[in-house]
């Protein structure tokens, strides 16, 4: 038994097998032949995997930047990533870190479940993202465990009871916003900003006019080179890289840049960065066109309603320069958050991993976009830069991790589980737990 669940642990968390086996029963449900089960299989997980593999050079390349800049300028703080809060996280649980896989699959049948029973609960969204529901595990089982000080048993259904409700309305709360970004694309997100996408959907109009899309812009003159997105993304990114490393010297950009020449070295980061937005829009060309063809069959005949939640990458390629303003204006509104808590004297800093930057900020500028044309693509995601600024204070404080480490920061993180923890720490210290 103990086996077989780890087997199905280890499934659930690979993003790739879930949809390439999604993908082949739905379309065995919709009675198409065994070659289309099989090439629209494996055609959807090669999609998913350009995707990730697009996302995992984005911050593998954008990392060491942040790293080195803080590291020049002596900024010392609670670190705003994803893969901060896992670290923090870990060490908080120890040895019981063994316990978020319990969370993780109990976490998904629920939420199975709540869409199983969609008629009554009004749950869609299926949370396939399984990396990010580890992380969601593991950050959950310890807010659980911090402030309830309960026996492990009860603490881990506490905390996959609270994850999949999160996921199943988060998921939900996302479907209508992202079908409108994708034309109907057949999925939503299940990502750490599924509240963000539907919190800006629902205000982006005040600051724009839909039709007057980021993608759309025709400039004048040499400037034209922008109305296409390959070289807007390479010229922006290289310009954005250059000002970003300036702060930090020519000579520790040329530490960095090793043997090539530091001008060299950011030109080919910018140039990079839109190959790996190539890659990213291929591949969620190829996985969007199978998930939306094969999900009618497990709508219709396995779990009415289900929609597949799948990575927050999945939004970038549908407005390439709105989510490159995303990035760009969230990364600003977490520079003048930052100069806030320095000039108030703020006992917690929190410094920017790229994760919280791009793959939010990239994703709410494409929100923007959609409904509220350029403006919103740089105003939503100023916005958010300050809310996951502010709100990873607030979560810092409850959170109870190591000194020194970090969370998230990402939207859903810096305010609907700020909130949960809020609750959870009133009921604690009223039955005397804290």
């Amino acid at each position: 038994m103990s086996q077989f669940f780890r087997f199905l642990q280890r499934v659930l968390v690979e993003p790739t097998i879930i949809i390439g086996a999604l993908v082949a029963i739905g379309y065995m449900f919709d009675k198409k032949s065994s070659v289309k089960v099989i090439t629209g299989a494996i055609s959807a997980m090669v999609g998913l995997e350009m995707l990730l593999f697009g996302g995992t050079q984005f911050i593998n390349t954008f990392r060491p930047i942040v790293t080195a800049v803080s590291e020049v300028h002596g900024i010392q703080g609670f670190l705003m990533d994803p893969y901060s809060m896992r670290a923090s996280t870990q060490v908080a649980l120890g040895e019981h870190i063994g316990f978020v896989g319990y969370v993780f699959v109990l976490a998904f049948f629920i939420n199975l479940g709540l869409v199983f029973l969609g008629k009554y609960t009004k749950a869609k969204g299926i949370f396939l993202t399984g990396n990010t529901g580890v992380a969601h595990s593991q950050a959950i089982l310890w807010l659980v465990a911090f402030w309830f000080k309960m026996p492990w048993l009860p603490t881990i259904i506490v905390s996959a009871v609270l994850l999949a409700i999160y996921w199943a309305i988060g998921t939900t709360l996302a479907i209508k916003p992202v079908a409108k970004i994708t034309n109907n694309g057949g999925f939503t997100i299940g990502h750490n900003q599924t509240f963000g996408i539907w919190f800006f959907s629902k205000f982006a109009h005040k600051f724009g006019k839909p039709e007057d899309d980021a993608e759309n812009l025709k400039l004048p003159g040499i400037l034209s080179i922008f109305n296409h997105n390959v070289t807007a993304v390479a010229v922006i990114m290289t310009i954005f890289t250059g000002g970003f490393l300036l702060s930090i010297g020519i000579d520790n950009m040329q530490k960095m840049a090793g043997n090539q020449h530091w001008a060299l070295y950011v030109f080919n980061i910018g140039i990079r960065f839109s190959m790996f937005m190539v890659i990213l829009l291929t591949g969620v060309r190829m996985m969007v066109g199978e998930i939306s063809a094969s999900f009618k069959g497990i709508q219709e005949k396995l779990i009415p309603g289900a929609v597949p939640a799948i990575d927050v990458a999945a939004l970038l390629p549908f407005s390439p320069n709105a989510a490159t303003l995303g990035f760009i204006f969230c990364t600003l509104g977490t520079i003048f958050s930052m100069a806030i808590l320095l000039i108030s004297g703020s006992p917690i800093l929190v410094l920017p991993g790229f994760v919280p930057l791009f793959f939010a900020g990239g994703p709410i500028g494409v929100v923007g976009n959609k409904f509220g044309g350029y403006k919103a693509a740089m105003i939503c995601p100023f916005i958010l830069g300050m809310i996951q600024s502010f709100g990873s204070i607030w979560a810092i404080k409850l959170s109870g991790i190591p000194d020194g480490m970090g969370w998230t920061g990402m939207f859903d993180f810096a305010t609907i589980w700020p909130a949960v923890t809020q609750i959870m720490a009133w009921i604690a210290k009223l039955l005397g737990i804290h």
